[in-house]
Order: structure tokens, then sequence, then C-alpha cells
């Protein structure tokens, strides 16, 4: 007979695990995990490679980075599900500096877009 410790986490692994092929990227809202367990992926710099933030939603590598990425920044970014502010190991940069670079991408892009016409 398993003591009521062991039987509560054995509980709470199982509740944790069945969910886990259900459920869908926050970011596009595709399933995370693949139908056959022998096509996850493992490489955590793959834009597939699936993220758990502190609230518990499921992210693809992509979709996370891509969100963080993108303003507004101002207050810190939120898990667009349940609201709470989102921290990550793989972004560490603050509201200013991702705001600055956001910005230059959006300014070069502007200028190879104009090159871009202007050689059309």
């Amino acid at each position: 007979v398993a003591s009521p410790s062991v039987k509560l986490v054995g509980c709470l692994l199982l509740s944790a695990v069945r969910g886990l092929p259900k459920q869908r990227c926050q970011g596009c809202q595709g399933p995370c995990l693949p139908e056959n367990p022998e096509n996850i992926v493992t490489d955590e710099n793959s834009d597939f490679h699936v993220e758990r933030l502190y609230c518990n939603h499921l992210y693809h590598l992509s979709c996370l980075l891509d969100y963080l990425r993108t303003p507004p920044f101002q207050g810190g970014k939120k898990c667009p599900t349940c609201g709470e502010r989102v921290f990550h190991d793989k972004w560490r940069i603050g509201e200013k500096l991702a705001e600055d670079r956001w910005a230059h991408e959006q300014a070069r892009q502007r200028e190879l877009d104009e090159v871009s016409d202007f050689f059309a």
C-alpha cells in the first residue's frame, strides 16, 4: 500500500502528464507535441522546441520569442491566456532594450523596403 504522500505525488504527476498531448501552443494555437512520440523535438534551439512558462502555459520556442520581441513592452509582457507576467530564462532583457531593438529592426526593414522599391 502506497503511503498517502506518494499517492498524492503520483496523482499530481498523472494529472500533469495526462493533459500534455492535448495542449496547444499559446502563440500559433498549433499542437505543442507531435502525435508520434518519436518525433518530439529535443533540440533546445529548434523553433518547435516546447517551452513551459512559469504560469504553466506552453509555447513553441519561435512563437514565444516572436511574442516577446514585439510591442507593447510597457509593464512587461503578459501571457495572453492568463494575464500573468511572462518570465523566461531565454529572455532576460529589459523593456527599454527590447523596445530599442524592435525599433531598430523596424527602421532597418523600412530602409530595405525603400532600396527594394528604388530598384524595382
